[in-house]
């Protein structure tokens, strides 16, 4: 069958008539084969068919219009308000609304006199979905809604939380800001921070570092939020990190988790910003030098170099031993694997853990230079 769109306008109207008439109830997908269609004698009746053939479930016809732009889903709410029999009724239509960010629907449905929606129906669940998905409007009206207004600490704080995780900084500050009931940025132990950081959300990071009152810390957690921001390479949130007046991130927490993380993913200027930490610094040869055979690994040429070249506590080529050239010789990172060949203190050594890097050499060249390094090493020792 064509799609409603392309039916015939006769058609259609025939289509119309008979669910309107016909005295079983319409399924779903009924309706949305009329919902497609953009002709006039389908929004002429449209706002009848969903409220009274959606397996008479007011919010599920309003759910519907929702879901097809073509139709004018004002008109089915105001026919649901109209017809509203219950206040579970209206909450559940708010919930949807609220999540498709609509706020003249909101505001049809917590102003009418006939079992108005509450704010903060379903715990604040309506508050959630419009914060989750960065709807100001909605978030603004749920907020400062006379009566039964919604509770920006709802679930502990778990609007701020989804907010922050989609980076919509204006409602994480709505949600600080609110009247009465204010998230706390430090609730369930920052985890709006540690959320906001991963993703580099630098801006509501912020926000949440110099929030007032209850401000996240940055080391919140044992400091769960810097590896995170280091592994994704989020270079200003990681400077802010470490630079919080107050609380700041350890970049050695976890024993310096944070700078393996970002040494494996390559970022070198996270590895630097953790090398130089004003306080608590990483040392580059933290985890037996487990940052250095990440990024051996991955072939990270200039973060190798920083790593060895560090002024203090200097990765060893040679650590773990010499696991970090198995990895560039298997790969076929030349450049990495002769930097640790020709490292000036603790070079690794070629036939180090049983000539393993000789072993997987993945080309000929590669095994020229280690057989090479080999070499030179015997006539020294001579």
């Amino acid at each position: 069958m064509k799609a409603g769109s392309d039916l015939p306008s006769d058609l259609l109207k025939d289509i119309v008539l008979r669910i309107l008439t016909q005295e079983r109830q319409s399924s779903i997908s009924d309706v949305a084969l009329v919902c497609r269609a953009s002709h006039s004698i389908v929004s002429k009746n449209l706002a009848q068919i969903l409220i009274h053939k959606c397996s008479g479930d007011m919010p599920e016809a309003l759910s519907v219009a929702l879901q097809h732009k073509q139709v004018r889903a004002f008109d089915v709410a105001i026919e649901l308000v109209s017809r509203s029999t219950s206040l579970d009724d209206s909450n559940r239509a708010l919930v949807l609304v609220c999540e498709h960010g609509r706020p003249d629907l909101a505001m049809l449905l917590l102003t009418t006199p006939h079992h108005a929606a509450h704010a903060d129906c379903q715990d604040g669940q309506a508050l959630l979905e419009a914060a989750y998905n960065g709807h100001r409007e909605v978030v603004c009206m749920l907020l400062h809604t006379p009566q039964h207004a919604a509770h920006a600490v709802c679930h502990d704080g778990l609007a701020l939380v989804r907010a922050a995780s989609r980076g919509h900084r204006e409602v994480v500050q709505m949600l600080l800001d609110a009247p009465l009931h204010a998230a706390h940025a430090d609730s369930k132990d920052a985890l709006a921070l540690v959320w906001a950081a991963m993703f580099g959300h630098t801006e509501v990071v912020r926000r949440l570092l110099n929030a007032p009152q209850h401000a996240a810390h940055a080391d919140c957690g044992d400091g769960e939020a810097l590896p995170l921001a280091a592994e994704g390479g989020h270079s200003d949130v990681v400077c802010m990190l470490l630079h919080a007046p107050q609380h700041a991130a350890h970049a050695d927490s976890q024993n310096g988790q944070a700078l393996v993380k970002a040494a494996s993913r390559g970022h070198r200027e996270v590895v630097q910003l953790l090398l130089d930490a004003p306080q608590h610094a990483v040392h580059a040869d933290c985890q037996d030098g487990q940052a250095l055979v990440g990024a051996a690994k991955g072939g990270h040429c200039e973060v190798v170099r920083i790593l060895l070249d560090a002024p203090q506590y200097a990765a060893r080529a040679d650590g773990q031993d010499g696991q970090a050239l198995v990895e560039p010789t298997s790969g076929g990172q030349r450049e990495v694997a002769q930097m640790l060949l020709d490292a000036p203190q603790h070079a690794t050594h070629a036939d180090s853990q049983d000539r393993l890097a000789l072993k997987y050499a993945s080309s000929d060249e590669a095994l020229r230079m280690l057989m090479d390094a080999h070499n030179r090493l015997n006539r020294l020792s001579l």
